[in-house]
């Protein structure tokens, strides 16, 4: 019930934040579905694999949703990806780094930084990888339509 009430919040949230951004309002129920589906698959891999490889696979499934729906609708892929992915940026950390530094508790504010960079990574590789495995696979089909298409 717990899982729930988080993805069903996700939704919300990035339903909220994607009008803030003033994103055309017909995609923000599917900026709200990518978020809480990139929230779901956290949830789902934190307990087994930690926090960073969770953001990963996070941000992976909020990347692929977010090709997905930009093919399906032949809009920017950043509109969809660029409000969904807020729900996996590691601000809390980032908070906890700065507070203990400031209190001069530098060993716990170093881990909360190396966390913090290992998460802001993990996200910007599962963008880039998925962005590109999905380009590759795009020009793939893509070119086998146009011979297909040259042979009729």
């Amino acid at each position: 019930m717990d899982m729930m009430i988080q993805v069903v919040g996700a939704f919300l949230a990035i339903y909220a934040f994607a009008a803030a951004l003033d994103a055309p309002k017909r995609y923000l129920p599917y900026c709200g579905l990518t978020g809480a589906m990139g929230w779901l698959v956290y949830l789902l891999a934190e307990p087994g694999r930690g926090v960073v490889m969770a953001n990963f696979l996070g941000a992976t499934a909020i990347s692929l949703g977010s090709h997905i729906l930009a093919r399906i609708f032949k809009a920017p892929v950043t509109v969809f990806l660029i409000p969904a992915i807020m729900i996996l940026v590691p601000g809390a950390d980032l908070y906890r780094t700065v507070y203990h530094f400031m209190i001069g508790n530098q060993s716990l504010s170093a881990g909360y930084l190396t966390r913090t960079i290992q998460i802001a990574g993990m996200i910007a590789v599962a963008i880039f990888i998925t962005d590109s495995l999905f380009s590759a696979f795009w020009r793939h089909i893509t070119a086998k339509k146009i011979t297909k298409d040259q042979e009729k």
